[in-house]
């Protein structure tokens, strides 16, 4: 129980490291604060999991920063590429696309992420680890366990709240999806017109009734953290419903 709950707390540890550099550059580059990540709480655990497999596989097994470079590149960007596909495949979107950089795959992983993380495992091993470790192995064991209880409890309850909130919004983006649908096949003959520009003018029509205002207003803010938290967002089965969800909340939150 005791090495589980040391196991956990670096996980922990190390997601929330990783939120916090997140957050900084996302914030940096919107001009505004930034809860990143797929959480509400301040936790990004794809960088607890990239940490964790980097210390079990690289930790005193070798000193050879090269070594542990491009080997942290290749287990930070398995774990990355991964993460996204099952995103995908669990909540019918693409959460983040680097297919605008040079040298990605499948605009999953990239280039530019790869050396990135290369960089942080190598910090990870030589520097951050050494103390991080040494900070938890401080605290009483009887302390570990139970603020691994404590941590784990809010942490099981941050996903479920999360995941429902998802899999509902999927359900909301079909039915927001199929009045825009509509929408645009009744105004087909405008042929003259660009989709964007005919979309634009939704909130206009008739199809822009009171079921659909209450879809757009259900769950406000979390689907504006969600919007902020990943802008690049994608969903596979119902974009034009999400991208005008999108226009909705963020102009409204912008008028107010």
């Amino acid at each position: 129980m005791l090495i589980l709950s040391k196991y956990f707390l670096w996980f922990i540890a190390y997601s929330f490291v990783g939120w916090a550099y997140e957050s900084a550059i996302c914030s940096i580059n919107e001009r505004t604060l930034v809860n990143r990540g797929f959480l509400n709480g301040p936790l990004c655990p794809v960088y607890g999991f990239g940490a964790l497999a980097s210390i079990f596989i690289l930790d005193m097994r070798t000193d050879n920063l090269f070594i542990l470079f491009f080997a942290g590149m290749l287990i930070a960007c398995t774990i990355e590429y991964i993460t996204a596909v099952l995103l995908e495949r669990l909540f019918n979107a693409r959460w983040w696309d680097y297919s605008h950089y040079l040298f990605h795959i499948q605009g999953r992983v990239c280039l530019l992420g790869a050396v990135v993380f290369g960089v942080l495992v190598v910090l990870l091993i030589k520097y951050i680890h050494p103390f991080v470790g040494a900070l938890i192995d401080q605290l009483p064991a009887r302390w570990q366990i139970v603020l691994s209880v404590v941590i784990f409890t809010f942490l099981i309850v941050d996903l479920y709240i999360t995941v429902r909130h998802l899999l509902l919004l999927n359900s909301r983006l079909q039915k927001m999806q199929l009045a825009i649908n509509q929408f645009l096949k009744q105004y087909a003959q405008q042929a003259g017109v660009l989709k964007e520009s005919l979309t634009s003018k939704f909130e206009e029509s008739e199809f822009y009734n009171r079921h659909i205002k209450a879809l757009v207003n259900l769950n406000r803010f979390q689907n504006i953290r969600i919007i902020r938290a990943f802008p690049g967002l994608r969903s596979i089965s119902y974009d034009d419903g999400w991208q005008k969800l999108k226009s909705i909340l963020l102009g409204s939150d912008r008028s107010k």
